[in-house]
This record gives structure tokens, sequence and C-alpha cells, in this order.
């Protein structure tokens, strides 16, 4: 992958200056032990997993890049995102996206879908991730092997995206001052 452009694509002309190489690398936080950090870590090709978040673990720190929140669709789940989300503004920090994995074929528990409506505007992309079964067969680490139906790889790219509108956001603000 070349270096992309500020509000720029991959297929239109360039919209501003070329972002360093940093803002495509996301950081990956789990909102809870299982929540799919490591699989998502490898299907978007970053090097930074932080693994699952736990309250005596202090500070977040996502090295200035994009951070990544990444939790499952259960009751419990989307409550722990909740929470991890309330400590991340305490510390000043504003997630580019909250990756909610789905947790099987089923539908959303509706008390989820409420919980998510309520943080959705206090993260950079709210992105429902299916569920693919095959990544039930493999390892985390060889997840990328897998070739994942199309609405999986949309939601890759969006939140491949939201890294990217979340990195020129940061480098337009020190641009600023």
């Amino acid at each position: 992958m070349g270096r992309r452009q500020a509000g720029g694509t991959d297929q239109g002309e360039p919209a501003g200056p070329p972002l360093p190489d940093w803002a495509g690398e996301a950081v990956v936080l789990g909102c809870h032990g299982g929540a799919g950090t490591t699989t998502l870590r490898v299907l978007l090709n970053t090097p930074w997993d932080l693994g699952a978040y736990s309250s005596d673990r202090g500070g977040i720190g996502a090295f200035g890049r994009p951070l990544v929140l990444v939790s499952r669709n259960s009751v419990a789940s989307t409550a722990r995102a909740a929470e991890v989300i309330n400590v991340l503004e305490a510390d000043g920090l504003r997630p580019a996206a909250l990756v909610v994995a789905a947790d099987g074929s089923g539908p959303e528990p509706a008390e989820s879908a409420a919980r998510l409506g309520l943080v959705r505007d206090r993260v950079g992309l709210l992105v429902r991730f299916p569920f693919v079964p095959a990544l039930r067969y493999v390892d985390a680490v060889e997840a990328d092997r897998v070739k994942l139906p199309a609405r999986a790889r949309r939601a890759l790219e969006q939140i491949r995206n939201a890294c990217l509108a979340a990195a020129t956001e940061t480098l337009a603000r020190q641009a600023s001052g």
C-alpha cells in the first residue's frame, strides 16, 4: 500500500498532502477478552495489538496512531464497550472506530443495539463486522488466509477509512498549533 493522501482515495485524485506511514497503522484494543482483537489486527495488517482492556492497566497509549476498539455484540460486551469509551473520554482519547463483531449468525440483541446507539457519537465510526464462520476454524494469526465475504471486506475498508480520517484530524490539529 502506497502513501495515502489526506482526504483522497486510492482511485481518485489526491485531496491533500501525503499522510505519514503511521496513519494507516491502527492500534487495536479489545473492550473485553475474546472480542476478536487479534483477528482484527491480522485482517487490518497492523502490528499494534493492545489485547483486552483491564481497569488495572493504567492509561491507554495509541502512540499517536488511530485507536480501534473491538467488542462482540452481546449485551455484556456492549456494556463493557461503553465503559471503555467512558475511560478513554476521561483520558481525552476518541477512538477512530468501534468495531462490533457479530457473535453468531442471529440478530443483534435489542439492548446491545440500543447501547451502541448511545455511544455511536462518541467514536469516529461504529462498524458492525459480520459473523464469518470460517474465522472460527483458523488460529487468529492466520485470519488473513480466510476468504472473506463482501460484507466483511466492506467493514474492513470502513475501518481503514475511519483510521485515515482520524489521522488526518490529528495532523490538522498538530499543524494548527
